[in-house]
């Protein structure tokens, strides 16, 4: 039984897609929050006050949001990072065989 272990260096580019996508579903609501403004007219009259309540709220959750979008970003760029890692240490692995077992078809001359 092996002591290692195996990465499936696919899954992890498909893992770091799918948090780009998270990532842009952040950047929408980021965008359609932008729209919430300190504006007293638009909710009229009788409910004015409620733009300064939600334009308070609205800038703690952008900064939030912001910070979530950041790391998921700084998550998928290490993930494909690693994959690229493990991928060249594949093909290394790869030729160093190759070249053992042509070492080896040439009767051990090395």
């Amino acid at each position: 039984m092996s002591d290692g272990y195996t990465v499936e260096i696919d899954q992890l580019r498909r893992h770091a897609s799918n948090l780009d996508a998270l990532r842009e579903r952040f950047a929408a609501v980021k965008a359609a929050s932008a729209h919430i403004s300190q504006d007293d007219q638009a909710y009229g009259l009788l409910c004015g006050w409620i733009s300064g309540v939600l334009e308070g709220r609205h800038r703690k959750q952008d900064e939030l949001i912001a910070y979530v979008e950041e790391n998921l970003g700084l998550a998928a760029t290490s993930l494909r990072d690693s994959a690229d890692a493990y991928e060249e240490l594949d093909a290394g692995v790869v030729d160093t065989m190759g070249a053992i077992e042509n070492d080896l078809g040439e009767g051990g001359t090395r």
